[in-house]
């Protein structure tokens, strides 16, 4: 693959601190932008990096000249967060990304990878592909599909849009988040003995490892592959589409024979009407590649961050709660200018 100079918003997050030292390692030079509300040291120092602590809803154009491809991970993630913070959510996942996408394109820049979610689907039945009916049930869910119609229609020639639709991430992360369903139930089995289903649990989710995810960034960055441009692609892997009670019992019985630590299943709370299985084909064809890890294999790994971490640092993995507690969320008005916290070279991109 070419060398390219690739900026990275929400680079500090969940994806991000998988993805960018991947990038480093092949080659390619990175530009970081984040606001770092999680910890700038996520992000190793690295001759090729260059990491600016700026709210990519106040963005400037210059840092996108001279850059090669923009993968635009900047978000307030997951449902509830969503709800919570509703005005943000839009600002953030939607209009920022989609001005984001339109600074791109102005600056010259070549190719522009949106973070979707598979949540667009909220309840269907059968298998969906990308032509299927979307039917968001949350504004975490809206908000992406907004931001998908908004930068896939920039799409031309001279600027290639492609929209990954990303199933349900899972696995650790230097970001490690415990708010995601399968890292959630770890947790709970972790520190309570007990994992909490809310619902009847039948409802079906695609599953996806966050290192999987990454990689399936790197390989749309390929020149190769110019089939993806103006696409929408499901991310994901066929075999991973689970009902959440199968999912339940997985994580129960590793904690309890690998672990030796006894497990129940507790059906409570509301029922969660969110219910898809994806098909992945257009992915295996356009991208000739598939997800190598499935989600019980990442449970060691998990298990390993949540005995080795204290609690001071599990406090940062439930997302929403490190919100409200450090009163992080702030309206467009608020955000603040870019700060580079460290570069390599002068200018921000490629001469």
């Amino acid at each position: 693959m070419e060398q390219q100079c690739i900026l990275i918003t929400g680079a500090g997050g969940y994806i991000g601190t998988s993805l960018v030292p991947a990038l480093l390692l092949s080659g390619h030079r990175v530009i970081a932008v984040d606001t770092f509300w999680f910890g700038r040291e996520l992000l190793a120092k690295h001759p090729n990096l260059t990491c600016i602590q700026q709210d990519s809803r106040q963005m400037p154009e210059n840092l996108l000249r001279g850059v090669d491809s923009v993968i635009d991970l900047a978000a307030l993630s997951n449902d509830p967060c969503g709800e919570t913070f509703s005005d943000a959510t839009w600002e953030i996942n939607h209009l920022s990304r989609a001005r984001t996408a339109r600074l791109a394109k102005q600056a010259g820049v070549r190719r522009y990878l949106l973070a979707s979610s598979c949540s667009v689907y909220g309840f269907n039945t059968g298998t969906l592909d990308e032509t299927s009916p979307t039917k968001p049930l949350t504004t975490y869910a809206s908000a992406n599909l907004a931001a998908e119609r908004d930068t896939i229609s920039l799409n031309d020639n001279n600027f290639s849009v492609t929209a990954l639709r990303l199933a349900t991430l899972f696995g650790f992360s230097t970001r490690m988040r415990l708010d995601l369903v399968v890292n959630s139930m770890c947790y709970s089995a972790w520190r309570h003995g007990e994992i909490t289903v809310n619902g009847g649990g039948t409802q079906v989710r695609p599953l996806l490892y966050v290192a999987d995810a990454a990689q399936a960034f790197m390989r749309l960055l390929n020149p190769d592959i110019p089939e993806t441009a103006g696409q929408i692609i499901n991310i994901g892997r066929a075999d991973q589409n689970l009902q959440i009670n199968s999912v339940a019992e997985t994580i129960a019985q590793f904690y309890r024979t690998a672990k030796n630590r006894p497990v129940s299943i507790r059906h409570d709370g509301p029922q969660d009407v969110r219910s898809y299985r994806v098909s992945f084909e257009k992915m295996n064809r356009l991208l000739r590649w598939e997800p190598a890890t499935s989600f019980d294999e990442s449970l060691p790994d998990i298990a390993r961050f949540l005995i080795h971490s204290r609690r001071e640092e599990l406090l940062k993995c439930h997302t929403l709660d490190w919100y409200r507690a450090n009163n992080l969320i702030s309206t467009c008005s608020e955000a603040r200018e870019p700060t580079p916290l460290h570069e390599s070279n002068e200018n921000f991109g490629s001469p």
